[in-house]
C-alpha cells in the first residue's frame, strides 16, 4: 500500500499547541510531518515542531518558506483559530501552494468567542473567506461549542476554552489520520463544508448515540447532511450486528438520497470502550470508498 505524505500546520499559539499535543501523544507516523506558523517568534522558537515558519516577513520569502516546507505532500492539515492575525496571513498563502502542488487540504479552525474583540472577527471573515471552495474539507467550529463541554463549571477562562478546542482539533485530525493511513485514498479528505463529533460507549451503537450528541454537531446536521461517514473503532473485531445496529441508528435520521460510508477498524490500544466518529456534509462528498 502506498503510503501518503501528510503534513500538519499549526496556524499561531492555538495551532502550535494543537501540534504539541499531537505530538507528544504519539499522532501519526514517520510520514506525518508537523509545522508550525506563526508572528510570535517566541511561541514560534518553543514550539514541538520540527519545522517552524515565521510570518513575519515579506511575501515573497513566506511563498518560498511554505513551498518548500509544503514540497511531496498529498494531504495538508491546517489548525488554529480563525480570528488570529497568523491565520489570515498564512491560509491564503497555503491554500494556494497546496493548489499548486495537488495537495488535498483539511482545516479545523475555531471561530472568535462572541466577546472577542472586532479585529478578530474582522480576521476571521477574511479567513473564512479564503477557506471557502479553496480547501477540501473545511470544519469552522464557532468557540461557544467548546463551552459545552464544560457547562457543568462555575466559572470558565477564555484559556480554559481555547485548551478544550485545542483537544478537540486534535482528535478531529486523528481521525482523518486514522481513516487515511488505513485506506490510503486521499479522496476521503473531500467532504466540503463540514461537522464533526465523536464518542465512546460500551458497544457501537452507544458510541455512535454519544457521538451524534457531540456539541460540534448541530442537530440537524445528521438529519440535513448530503453525505455521512461513520468510523467505528474497537479493541478487537466488532460483531457486525452490533456495527449495524450503530449505521441504523444514523441511516434512520438521514433524508432520502443522502450518501453514507462506515469504516470499522481494530485498534489494540483504544481500550475496553469503544469509539465511534460521525462526520457530516452538506455538500456531496467527493469520496472513493463502499457505502454500505
Amino acid at each position: 500500500m502506498n503510503r501518503l505524505n501528510i503534513k500538519i500546520i499549526g496556524l499561531g499559539e492555538g495551532g502550535a499547541k494543537v501540534v504539541g499535543k499531537m505530538i507528544s501523544a504519539k499522532i501519526g507516523n514517520a510520514e506525518v510531518e508537523f509545522i508550525c506558523a506563526g508572528m510570535d517568534e517566541n511561541i514560534m522558537l518553543v514550539s514541538d515542531a520540527r519545522k517552524n515558519i515565521f510570518l513575519n516577513r515579506d511575501m515573497t520569502t513566506l511563498y518560498k518558506n511554505f513551498s518548500e516546507a509544503l514540497s511531496g505532500a498529498n494531504v495538508i492539515f491546517m489548525v488554529g483559530g480563525l480570528g488570529s492575525n497568523s491565520a489570515r496571513a498564512a491560509v491564503p498563502i497555503i491554500t494556494s501552494c497546496a493548489k499548486n502542488i495537488g495537495a488535498l487540504t483539511i482545516a479545523f479552525m475555531c471561530r472568535p468567542f462572541v466577546l472577542e474583540n472586532f479585529l478578530r472577527k474582522m480576521n476571521a471573515d477574511y479567513t473564512l473567506n479564503n477557506l471557502r471552495g479553496k480547501v477540501d474539507t473545511l470544519f469552522d467550529v464557532p468557540a461557544e461549542k467548546f463551552f459545552m463541554l464544560r457547562i457543568n463549571q462555575a466559572e470558565i477562562s477564555l484559556n480554559e476554552l481555547f485548551d478544550v478546542a485545542n483537544e478537540i482539533f486534535c482528535r478531529g485530525v486523528k481521525i482523518f489520520l486514522d481513516i487515511l493511513q488505513a485506506d490510503a485514498n486521499p479522496m476521503l479528505c473531500r467532504w466540503g463544508n463540514a461537522a464533526f463529533g465523536y464518542g465512546e460507549g460500551k458497544n457501537p451503537l452507544d458510541a455512535i448515540k454519544s457521538a451524534a450528541k457531540f456539541p460540534t454537531l448541530n442537530d440537524d446536521d445528521i438529519k440535513n447532511a448530503d453525505g455521512i461517514l461513520v468510523s467505528i473503532i474497537g479493541k478487537k473485531i466488532l460483531k457486525l450486528t452490533s456495527v449495524e445496529a450503530a449505521n441504523d441508528f444514523v441511516r434512520h435520521q438521514m433524508k432520502s438520497g443522502a450518501e453514507f460510508f462506515s469504516r470499522e477498524d481494530v485498534d489494540a490500544t483504544q481500550g475496553e470502550k469503544v469509539f465511534a466518529a460521525i462526520i457530516c456534509t452538506r455538500n456531496t462528498p467527493n469520496i472513493a470508498t463502499d457505502g454500505s
